[in-house]
């Protein structure tokens, strides 16, 4: 009888070793939070405690499971949250940064859910946004996708197996309105290439029937002929830009060289309506800097048009590792405006009164 446990037993280990080898959950996430001092939004100086600046505050999930023959079931849960608040960034959506199922096979990944968007993936990472470590370093009005905040909803998704370097990858996302296939619709295609100190990446993208809040992000009293500032200086009432289409086209690129990064990106976003059309066109550039085993110094350019408005904006960022997981970091954040119509509008922060705007903070950051 003894005997006859023993070997139920060691079955039973031997089914569940042969189990947590073909099945795999990961747990992750990401947590940053700090003082920022902001000269000017709106005409007053502030200073707020910040969060998901050097990366985005987020918590997920991975799964994987071999199904044979070189074919793996994936799942992926990400959902943003705010670490000084503890709040979801969209009010009612759980996962709000990544929800997908799908299969992996010989040829690539095919996926279906809620997507990263195309731009993000190859260009985004390139970006001073991510290289340089700021959200606040991304787009003027950030309406380009670089960031990640237009996740691709009800959409497709298929990125391909790497081929000496070479990634390619392309996404549909559809619009669900009964009568009207293209309203709400939006695709996109993508490329990566990785060898050695060299990354590349490209994009296209185009989305139909998108909100824009210019108003808001970038202090604009209208455009297009559309009214998005209304109310006062201290009460303003902002009305979101309505967009037939957004059309996004970017490439980047980075080099790295004995604890030397240096990357660059060039994203041009174009924004159509019955009353016409109109784009912003960003070329950036930036260098890192290894100091030791534990420090960077990391610097940012980004000089960002859209027909005769234009902001112009410089960066440098010390980021100090005290292990593999937890990071300190100072950072300041210059941007200057000019042109009719122009404020200065640091990313996420709030627009100025007037041309200039300097974010000054320190945070810490932590993985798990």
């Amino acid at each position: 009888m003894r005997r006859q446990l023993w070997l139920g037993g060691w079955a039973l280990l031997q089914l569940g070793g042969a189990a947590a080898q073909t099945t795999s959950v990961t747990m992750y996430g990401s947590l940053d939070a700090g003082p920022t001092r902001v000269s000017n939004v709106r005409g007053s100086a502030v200073t707020l405690i910040d969060d998901g600046v050097l990366q985005a505050d987020r918590f997920g999930m991975r799964a994987t499971e071999d199904l044979g023959g070189g074919m793996q079931a994936v799942a992926q849960l990400e959902g943003g949250f705010a670490t000084s608040t503890g709040v979801q960034p969209r009010n009612g959506v759980l996962f709000n940064r990544l929800a997908f199922a799908g299969l992996s096979g010989r040829y690539g990944t095919v996926a279906l859910g809620h997507h990263s968007n195309m731009m993000f993936d190859a260009v985004g990472k390139l970006s001073n946004g991510v290289q340089f470590g700021s959200f606040y370093a991304f787009h003027p009005g950030n309406f380009d996708e670089t960031a990640n905040v237009g996740q691709l909803d009800n959409g497709i998704k298929f990125t391909s197996r790497e081929v000496n370097g070479l990634t390619l990858g392309a996404a549909y996302a559809l619009g669900e309105q009964p009568g009207d296939a293209s309203r709400n619709r939006a695709w996109g295609t993508n490329f990566t290439y990785a060898n050695g100190p060299i990354r590349l990446g490209g994009a296209w993208t185009s989305a139909n029937n998108k909100a824009l809040n210019l108003g808001q992000s970038l202090g604009l009293r209208s455009l297009l002929g559309q009214t998005l500032i209304t109310g006062t200086s201290t009460a303003p009432v902002f009305t979101p830009l309505q967009a037939d289409n957004v059309r996004n086209t970017g490439l980047g690129a980075s080099y790295a060289l004995d604890g030397v990064l240096v990357h660059g990106a060039w994203v041009r976003s174009r924004v159509r309506t019955a009353a016409g059309d109109v784009a912003m066109t960003t070329p950036e550039l930036g260098v890192n800097v290894r100091i030791g085993a534990a420090a960077s110094v990391n610097t940012a350019l980004s000089f960002s048009h859209m027909g005769a408005m234009h902001w112009n904006q410089a960066g440098v960022n010390y980021v100090y590792s005290l292990s593999r997981r937890t990071e300190l970091y100072a950072m300041a954040i210059m941007q200057k405006a000019n042109g009719a119509g122009a404020v200065a509008a640091i990313n996420s922060l709030g627009y100025a009164s007037g041309q200039r705007q300097t974010a000054l903070r320190i945070g810490i950051h932590h993985l798990f």
